[in-house]
């Protein structure tokens, strides 16, 4: 008898409360909010349509002269709170050597580089992969911050 009662006073609960349809689209904000840094003379927020891209970012803002957004992936989808650091063009030498597939004869060009560091390089890449980013080379033993800074501008991957 008491579970039949609690059952109606369930129904007429139910029944005084105002059902009303939840809209989730209301939920998300439609915009995102990224920040923009690096050589571009429109710097600061930037308001885009959600799921813009590296693109759409690029498209609203003015870049510098010096700026390389050849560096950037232009399909990255940006999130909510990114900051889009836009590279600075560096200054192309007449030596550029890929730490990748440059052979011994080639990395020996680059400054401070021997023919045993070379091979260092050489073996390192061997035993661990293609480097990811030209900082990956500082991993190479004999290779610090020092000389990195001395061979940066003339690597590549």
């Amino acid at each position: 008898m008491k579970q039949l009662l609690i059952f109606f006073v369930l129904i007429l609960l139910s029944l005084s409360v105002q059902m009303s349809s939840f809209d989730t689209d209301k939920l998300q904000d439609d915009t995102i909010t990224i920040t923009v840094t690096g050589a571009a003379d429109t710097t600061g927020s930037l308001t885009l349509p959600l799921h813009a891209t590296v693109r759409d970012a690029l498209q609203e803002i003015d870049l510098s002269e010096d700026a390389d957004p050849g560096l950037l992936n232009p399909e990255q989808v940006l999130n909510d709170h990114d900051v889009l650091n836009i590279p600075v063009r560096r200054e192309e030498s007449a030596l550029q050597v890929s730490i990748n597939t440059g052979s011994l004869e080639d990395l020996v060009l680059l400054p401070g580089i021997g023919p045993a560091t070379a091979e260092k390089i050489i073996a390192y890449r061997t035993e661990n992969g293609l480097f990811q980013s030209l900082e990956d080379i500082q991993r190479v033993k004999g290779i610090g911050p020092a000389k990195y800074e001395k061979i940066a501008a003339f690597i590549t991957l």
